[in-house]
């Protein structure tokens, strides 16, 4: 069982107070059981959006191609490497 042991709190119109409570009331549960299980489940879908990626079929191939692709850095970015690895780390 998770403990509810955390807070937030949130300013409202009254107007929206109201809207929350008759749409609570609907559902048969609590205004703060209302908003938490909205709440959790918009934050879920939130979350697992920005950590998948969807391509369509041909960006989807090109993208492979260039993962399997031969690997052509920027010369500016060799020479850079090539320079952090003359200079001396000082931890």
């Amino acid at each position: 069982m998770n403990v509810k042991d955390n807070r937030r709190e949130v300013r409202i119109s009254a107007d929206d107070d109201d809207l929350l409570a008759e749409a609570a009331g609907m559902t048969g549960v609590s205004v703060s059981e209302f908003l938490l299980n909205r709440a959790i489940a918009d934050a879920a879908t939130v979350v697992d959006a920005h950590h998948a990626i969807q391509l369509a079929e041909d960006d989807h191939e090109r993208f492979l191609k260039a993962l399997d692709g031969p690997v052509h850095p920027p010369k500016v970015l060799v020479a850079q490497a090539h320079r952090a690895r003359r200079l001396k780390r000082v931890d």
